[in-house]
């Protein structure tokens, strides 16, 4: 998941506490009768995490690539570090294996098969 998914998935949430903690209170107080101890440490529990996803979301805002006019200049792997490092791993795999190849044919022996994926489980 990418940042921009992570910013909108913690602005969803503390939106939906935030309604939760309205429409709770709002019930509570139109019973009449004053919220139990209970009824007020849930709130607090649900508030606590409302500000949080608000804070969360607020710094991945804030620190999103191209926001000001520095981060625009900068190519789009400086801000993604999986990037660069998987497609890195992967042709280091990739040369692994075209060296192997190449060995073992010059020795005259038939190539290793290639590893399939398991397909029993479904994925």
């Amino acid at each position: 998941m990418n940042d921009r998914s992570r910013m909108m998935t913690y602005a969803l949430i503390a939106t939906a506490c935030i309604i939760w903690i309205w429409e709770s209170v709002k019930g509570t107080l139109s019973g009449g009768a004053a919220p139990d101890t209970t009824t007020i440490v849930f709130l607090v529990c649900i508030g606590i995490a409302a500000i949080y996803c608000i804070v969360s979301a607020l710094i991945l805002w804030w620190r999103q690539p191209g926001r000001n006019n520095e981060a625009a200049d900068t190519p789009a792997d400086a801000f993604d570090g999986q990037a660069s490092t998987t497609s890195a791993a992967s042709t280091t795999s990739t040369t692994d294996e075209q060296s192997s190849q190449g060995s073992s044919d010059s020795a005259g022996d038939a190539p290793t098969p290639a590893k399939t994926h398991d397909t029993r489980d479904g994925r």
